[in-house]
């Protein structure tokens, strides 16, 4: 009889990360920015477009 191991890098899948997502930076600057991206979205002005439009064509 052959034994066989095969390695698995994805331990304990199943146990909940105890990283909660309000304890990232990223979450804390998200919703510093959110009103005024909400309010660009909702009401750009020309001078915006205009600066996003100039942006993308760079790249």
């Amino acid at each position: 009889m052959t034994k066989t191991f095969t390695l698995t890098t994805f331990k304990n899948l199943s146990k909940k990360s105890t990283l909660n997502s309000k304890d990232l930076p990223e979450h804390e600057l998200y919703h510093q920015i959110k009103p005024k991206l909400d309010e660009l979205y909702r009401n750009p002005s020309e001078e915006t477009i205009e600066k996003i439009l100039n942006y993308a064509n760079k790249k």
